[in-house]
């Protein structure tokens, strides 16, 4: 009996690992590789504003990286839909979309706001996406164990075919993207730079410095709310007629949103959460004119910084409700992060330079080295060959020299 039930226990445990062997070796020996032309910083005499034109209103609270219940639990996430989304909700949340691992959330689908999405990633460098506006259907490639630059800019492709959005989540979290990946990186649309406690902000200019026009975006990625502290940690702010998809997506694909940072607080309650979600305050107005950029907030800040090319800081002032930085010509992008003084600390987007003052294209610097992917998958293909064949031959030895034994 001892013996069935070693043997069960060593299939049921077998099988998975054995797939998941086979699966990632094709996954990995049939990767393309790619050549990476060099970026070029944003250039022209203008300078796109995602600000522009923004009324005072019209700013809508949003979540995209949360996680509930989901695959009977095995995974990290321990409140059910209707809970967590009451929730935030409550903290004055407009947009709350539910991105699980390896699963898309399809409970809200009937709401007009519904923004189907999902956590891509099941690697142990936690190199995770977060496509906004997706299928419905989930890409099970992956890569499990590690990935270079080729491996992670296939993945893009491939969700960037899928989606409307898509996000590049906790960058630096385990090494997963590294701040110099962004200097070649193309094809998403945003980088979370605010998540739960890690701001990442050296990848992010790292990107924009290179010329890539992508945006912010700030989640929680909270897996329970029964953890206050993990709570209304980040949100991204985006200005929109209304949180209908259409609208939402639009409006943070074009950079008209900012991000905000709570304040921790070490053993908060939910009054006081609410009480802080009321405190946030927003744009007066966000202007380029005669080379110069301004900002004003509806409330007094106690630092505004302009930040440029390389993360460097341009200028600074304190105790203000409006601060203007000139803007020269070495200078591809401004961005600026303003701090209220009583823990709440907000991330704006860049104004860029353009040619015509729109919002430059992507740059696409990833193309698909044919020839060097086909060498690479000969090599695979031959030394997997050659490994076969060395298993034969050590086998047939192996069977020789029992026989000859016995014999």
């Amino acid at each position: 009996m001892i013996k069935i039930i070693a043997v069960c226990l060593s299939v049921l445990i077998g099988l998975p690992v054995a797939f998941l062997a086979v699966t990632q070796a094709w996954f990995y020996a049939t990767c393309p590789v790619y050549a990476f032309s060099e970026p070029q910083p944003f250039s022209g005499a203008y300078f796109y504003n995602p600000y522009a034109g923004l009324d005072a209103g019209g700013w809508k609270k949003a979540i995209f990286h949360l996680h509930t219940k989901s695959w009977g639990g095995w995974t990290n996430g321990e409140n059910d839909r209707d809970t967590v989304v009451a929730a935030y909700k409550s903290l004055r949340y407009d947009v709350v979309a539910i991105s699980n691992y390896m699963h898309v959330d399809t409970a809200g689908a009937p709401s007009p706001g519904y923004i189907p999405c999902y956590e891509h990633g099941y690697g142990v460098s936690k190199t995770h996406q977060l496509p906004m506006g997706n299928d419905g259907k989930v890409l099970w490639r992956d890569y499990a164990f590690s990935q270079n630059i080729h491996q992670k800019q296939h993945i893009i492709d491939l969700l960037g075919n899928r989606c409307e959005v898509l996000a590049l989540n906790h960058p630096g979290l385990r090494d997963g993207y590294r701040a110099e990946d962004f200097k070649y990186l193309s094809r998403y649309d945003l980088v979370e730079i605010l998540n739960t406690w890690h701001t990442w902000t050296a990848h992010w200019d790292t990107a924009l410095t290179s010329g890539h026009s992508v945006w912010l975006t700030a989640n929680d990625d909270a897996h329970t709310i029964t953890d206050l502290v993990r709570v209304q940690q980040c949100a991204v702010f985006i200005h929109a007629p209304s949180t209908r998809r259409h609208d939402i997506l639009s409006g943070i694909r074009r950079g008209a949103a900012f991000g905000v940072r709570f304040p921790e607080t070490a053993a908060p309650s939910w009054e006081e959460k609410r009480m802080i979600a009321g405190k946030v305050s927003f744009p007066a107005g966000i202007t380029v004119r005669n080379d110069t950029l301004s900002v004003a907030w509806e409330r007094p800040m106690s630092m505004i910084t302009f930040t440029g090319s390389g993360g460097k800081a341009l200028a600074q002032a304190t105790d203000t409700c409006a601060a203007a930085c000139p803007l020269r010509p070495e200078d591809t992008y401004v961005r600026v992060t303003l701090e209220d003084g009583n823990g709440l600390i907000y991330y704006l987007n860049p104004v860029v330079r353009s040619i015509d003052g729109k919002q430059p294209p992507k740059q696409l610097l990833a193309e698909i080295d044919h020839a060097a992917t086909c060498r690479q998958r000969l090599i695979i293909a031959v030394a997997a060959l050659l490994f076969i064949a060395a298993g034969a031959v050590a086998a047939r030895y192996k069977k020789g020299k029992r026989t000859k034994g016995k014999g």
